[in-house]
């Protein structure tokens, strides 16, 4: 990295507490603090389940007040803190903190970069001059022409080779929520006739409700729902296919984590997967069980559709070359900004 990133002093703003697994900014913040040797800090609210998987070199600064936009004591606490440090640019991720601070860069006047992370509301994003998207389907979201795309990214492990599965094993993963379409996957999964199990790995609030859907529709034998697990990445490289049902997505980390470890993957048409998916590896009107027979009629022409993908993407979808280009990022908007004063 040039001595430009080493001198910058830099400040993610997260107003979420975050889910424990899938939060890629903290896996970019991380990224980031490694690669350059200037000042990184991220603010995020007490109490984040993120807290230990942040990189020791990260400044950690933890607000305390009640994590609300309408909360004018948080206004003051993080106004003190933007104060405080002496921050040459404020990165903001999603809808929350990217709104919280536009309200206090009205008095700070610190360069403010923000990230949409899905198509979903947010239309303060329509308001900041600097914005990112993850797919081009956010991008579209914000009625803006310069959204500057940057997909996400992973920094992949090495995994032992794993043992040819004896039934045709396919797994869905992701946090068990409406949005993830997992009822979707399971009623549609029951009218496959060929021979295969579905396993979904994860844990939310809809898991007694799949559970009951599974023993509603006599699947115990072919559908098991693992619950929470830590080994993410050998469950896909030991799964025949990886199946995403979801509704809504930004940049999926399950898409990135497959195009890195997994022989085939497939996904309904939610942003990001349109972005880097071929047509004949997307799910037409959620009609998975027709998807996966044919898939299974075909398995080698599949195997060979999504190989092109891993060639195709890999290269761009590793973590330390997505750090590249936020770096860059900052740097043009940096000299945009010096230019004008």
């Amino acid at each position: 990295m040039n001595n430009f990133y080493n001198m910058l002093n830099i400040c993610h703003f997260i107003a979420s507490k975050g889910l424990g697994r899938g939060e890629f900014y903290i896996d970019l913040v991380n990224e980031i603090v490694e690669n350059t040797e200037g000042i990184t800090t991220i603010l995020i609210p007490v109490g984040s389940k993120y807290l230990n998987r942040i990189n020791n070199k990260i400044n950690v600064i933890e607000y305390k007040s009640k994590d609300s936009r309408t909360n004018p004591l948080l206004y003051i606490e993080l106004y003190n803190i933007f104060r405080k440090n002496n921050f040459d640019i404020v990165h903001t991720h999603f809808a929350k903190s990217t709104e919280i601070f536009f309200r206090l860069n009205k008095i700070l006047n610190i360069i403010h970069i923000a990230t949409k992370h899905n198509p979903r509301k947010g239309k303060i994003f329509n308001k900041i001059k600097y914005v990112t998207a993850v797919s081009d389907d956010v991008a579209k979201s914000i009625l803006k022409d310069n959204v500057k795309i940057i997909y996400n990214g992973i920094k992949p492990v090495l995994l032992e080779e794993s043992k040819k599965n004896e039934i045709f094993t396919i797994r869905a993963i992701g946090r068990l929520d409406k949005i993830k379409g997992f009822d979707k996957l399971i009623k549609d999964f029951s009218n496959i006739k060929k021979e295969c199990k579905l396993e979904i790995v994860g844990y939310g609030e809809e898991y007694s409700e799949l559970k009951k859907l599974v023993k509603d529709l006599k699947l115990e034998d072919k559908v098991n729902l693992l619950g929470f697990r830590e080994d993410i990445p050998s469950l896909i490289k030991s799964s025949d296919m990886v199946v995403m049902s979801s509704i809504s997505e930004g940049f999926s980390i399950v898409m990135i984590e497959s195009i890195f470890y997994a022989k085939l993957f497939i996904s309904t048409k939610v942003s990001g997967c349109r972005d880097l998916l071929p047509q004949s590896l997307l799910i037409e009107n959620f009609e998975i069980s027709k998807k996966i027979t044919e898939i299974m009629e075909n398995i080698d022409y599949y195997y060979k559709e999504f190989g092109k993908v891993k060639i195709k993407y890999q290269q761009e979808l590793l973590l330390k070359n997505v750090v590249v280009k936020y770096l860059d990022y900052y740097e043009k908007v940096i000299k945009i900004e010096n230019s004008c004063n």
